[in-house]
Parts: C-alpha cells; structure tokens; sequence
C-alpha cells in the first residue's frame, strides 16, 4: 500500500510521537522502506555569513533516530537523511527523487479554535504529491477503530478502501448541511429520514460489493454545516484516514481543504490518501466542490 515512507525529524522530544506512530502502523500500512529525514532550516545567506549547525541539528542525533528504527522495524529498510534548507522545499524534493508513497509528521495539540499547524506544516501538505499521516503530538496511532471521512466521491471511497484494509472496525461518516439541501415539500425531520435512507441504500448496494473481502464498515449519517468540526468531534482521539485530491497551490489558497482543515485540528492520527503525483486545478476542484 505504501511500500516507501519518507518521516520527518526536529531531532527533539517531540518525535517520539512520530517515531512511535510508524513502528504501530508500519506492518498494516505495507511499508518496507524508510528514509527519516531531518532538515535544518537556514536563511539562505551565503556559506561564510551563516551561523555554524546547532547542536540539536547535528547529524549524530539522526544516525541515533535511524538505528532505533532499524531495531524497531527489522523487517524494513532504514536510511537517514540530513538536508539544509525550507523544509518543505527540501522534503519535497526527497519525495520526487526517492519516490515517496507516504509522508509522516508530526504536530503541535490544537487548542483554543485554532489549528495545531506549525509555520510550516500546512506549507509542506501543499508541496507535496504524495499521502501523508500526520500525527499530533502526543497521540496514539491505534488501527483497531478508525474514522473515514465519507461523500460518496471517487476519492472518498478510496480512502474507505484503505481504511478496511489497514483497520480492524471502520466507521464512514457522511455529513450534510439541511439548511444548504433545500427540503423542497418535506419538513426537515422527513427529509432527513429519507436522506439517511437513501445513503444507507446506495452504500450497501454500490460501495460495499465494490470493497471486497474485508471488515464491514459502518455508515453514520451526520447532520451538520461544518463537514471537519463533524468529523473531527465524531472521531475523537481515533485516527481518521480522508481522501484528497490533492490540490494545486493556488487552488488550496482559494478553495482550502477539508482534509488539511481535519488534519490540523483531529485530536488523533490523520492519513491524507492522495493518488502519488495527482494534482488537481482551480477549475476542476470548482467542479468537485
């Protein structure tokens, strides 16, 4: 599934979180190849003018990350990669040249209405074309019961794949807006039974047959005019997987992403599932919207 997976280092105490995530997930989610990756940011001043590496971004704490994981992850193969530059720049540029399958980060707690995105995390998801599982700090990565966020899309019913593959029990949530739908001559409480029925009809008779030989996932139908406040407040501290698109700059910037909005602000273990070197335009993601 993701055979190649490139981990993203500070080299500090916060990527325990992150190193722990990927020994829990490594088996279930195929991967079998490890590039952990640390990248000194430096302002791009010449050589001579640069302030010397800091201790914490020496390369010896790197090759350190390195043997643990090799020790944890027997079965996979594990290099270490030091860079310096913009992170996201650098990151993706390792991601094109060793063909990367899945990103893994970390993040700060989101607290207080706002998301836990670092000033460069939500860079690094836009710069990217591969799927990545970002983990917030202190979170545990449990695959016994995930949460897919689900619309009846192409995409979401890729992630709902993935999810029955990697989980134990799957629960896909469906969100909808009553005041955006539009009732026509139903009350609102007849609108919502048929709704709910509809969708609970055409999961089992389209999206099920189409999963195969896997755990049956649950369909939770949710009104609400927040798709990621639902989704986040539904999954609590289990990992939600959500399909993406995976946007274009300019398209994120005036559309935004509703897994990137989850992704930020999920108390537990986010995997973005993007085909790896898809991109979608302003037109298109206009259209899908």
């Amino acid at each position: 599934m993701y055979p190649k997976a490139l981990v993203m280092l500070a080299l500090d105490p916060r990527d325990h979180t992150v190193v722990e995530a990927l020994v829990a997930s490594a088996t279930r989610l195929g991967v079998r190849d490890v590039r952990v990756a640390h990248v000194h940011a430096r302002d791009p001043f010449p050589a001579a003018l640069a302030p010397p590496l800091a201790p914490a971004d020496r390369p010896e704490l790197l090759d350190r990350a390195v043997e643990e994981l090799r020790q944890r992850l027997p079965g996979c193969s594990v290099v270490g990669v030091h860079a310096v530059g913009r992170p996201d720049e650098e990151l993706a540029h390792i991601i094109a040249v060793e063909d990367i399958d899945l990103l893994v980060i970390g993040r700060s707690r989101a607290a207080g209405g706002k998301d836990g995105w670092g000033p460069r995390g939500r860079t690094l998801l836009h710069a990217i074309r591969c799927s990545a599982l970002v983990v917030p700090e202190g979170a545990r990565l449990d695959l016994s019961d995930v949460v897919v966020g689900f619309d009846f899309s192409q995409c979401s019913a890729e992630a709902l794949s993935i999810a029955t593959h990697i989980a134990d029990r799957v629960e896909a949530v469906y969100q909808y807006d009553l005041a955006a739908a539009g009732t026509g001559a139903l009350t609102a409480e007849e609108f919502q039974i048929q709704l709910s029925g509809n969708a609970l009809t055409h999961f089992e008779g389209t999206v099920l047959p189409q999963l195969g030989p896997v755990p049956r996932p649950e369909l939770v139908v949710i009104p609400g005019a927040d798709p990621s406040g639902v989704l986040v407040s539904v999954a609590g501290e289990r990992p939600i997987v959500m399909g993406s698109r995976g946007l274009t700059r300019l398209a994120l910037m005036l559309l935004g992403s509703t897994a990137e909005t989850v992704a930020g602000m999920a108390d537990g273990p986010v995997l973005i599932a993007r085909k790896k070197g898809e991109t979608t335009g302003l037109l298109e993601g206009l259209i899908h919207r």
